[in-house]
């Protein structure tokens, strides 16, 4: 595995990993804290085919941290064209993006239309999008199941003045909450060993702090073929984002996996990556 720390036109550094066999496969994480190493572990299968470009995006990994103006969805969707030209491609031919890292995906294949060829979504966040009721109806559903009880009470507390400690941990405790069966939240070890998350990235993207920008207006921009992936049981990106995202763009293909949550690789594994290497062939 290639790791590597560049710097930018604008002078920031940027941080990825590089790992696999095939054309290149640009891998676009949340850009929350988590970093790209859940993903490292999950889409490992991935890299048979194609060589994966984890980018850590700023203040992620060892990337710069910028100003807290600078750090929307919006924003970010700059670093996947610095780490473009840092690979001295012409276009990305593949880009996937998962959660608030498909939203950022989305986002350069907006901006950028003419710089990505295939775009894949992993259950995104449709930025702007109104989710509440199906939001809403996705954990009543969850309450039904027991073993749901004690995570959802992490889920619903406060994260307000949390230190990234206390954050990593209230995200491990409900992280159960995020999958159909919670039982397999313990198969991803990267996940579960999560010890310290920057709050501040989580406020600016997705807290109190949070500057709304709206993606569904702007859609008809995408010239990348898109195919998405979403998930019944997904409690935070339900694939009504998924169906809002299928109407404006054109041509693009949507499935919605039965009896799944929020990390389809782990739940529907043999379905997403046949799913993923067949659109990513025609």
């Amino acid at each position: 595995m290639e790791e590597r720390v560049f710097e930018t036109r604008i002078g920031s550094k940027l941080h990825y990993f590089k790992r696999g066999n095939g054309p290149i496969m640009i891998v676009s994480p949340p850009a929350w804290g988590l970093s790209s190493k859940y993903l490292q572990e999950g889409l490992a299968p991935l890299e048979q085919t194609f060589t994966l470009v984890y980018l850590e995006f700023r203040g992620n990994g060892k990337s710069t941290r910028p100003d807290a103006s600078e750090m929307t969805c919006w924003h970010l969707a700059d670093d996947i064209e610095y780490l473009r030209q840092e690979l001295q491609m012409e276009r990305v031919p593949y880009l996937l993006g998962h959660s608030g890292g498909g939203t950022i995906a989305l986002w350069y294949a907006i901006r950028y239309p003419d710089k990505v060829d295939r775009l894949v979504l992993l259950n995104h966040r449709l930025d702007g999008f109104d989710d509440g009721d199906s939001l809403k109806n996705s954990i009543i559903e969850k309450k039904r199941d027991p073993k749901m009880h004690a995570p959802l009470r992490a889920w619903t507390s406060s994260w307000d003045d949390l230190s990234d400690e206390k954050f990593a941990q209230k995200i491990r405790l409900f992280l159960p909450v995020y999958f159909f069966n919670p039982d397999a939240s313990v198969q991803s070890k990267e996940l579960n060993s999560i010890q310290t998350v920057p709050l501040w990235n989580y406020q600016l993207l997705h807290g109190n702090e949070r500057k709304v920008q709206h993606q569904e207006q702007e859609l008809g921009k995408v010239a990348a073929k898109t195919f998405m992936i979403f998930c019944q049981a997904d409690p935070v990106c339900t694939p009504t984002q998924g169906n809002a995202t299928q109407k404006g763009i054109v041509g693009s293909k949507l499935v919605i996996y039965e009896q799944c949550g929020h990390f389809p690789w782990i739940e529907k594994g043999e379905e997403t990556f046949r799913d993923i290497i067949e659109f990513c062939a025609l």
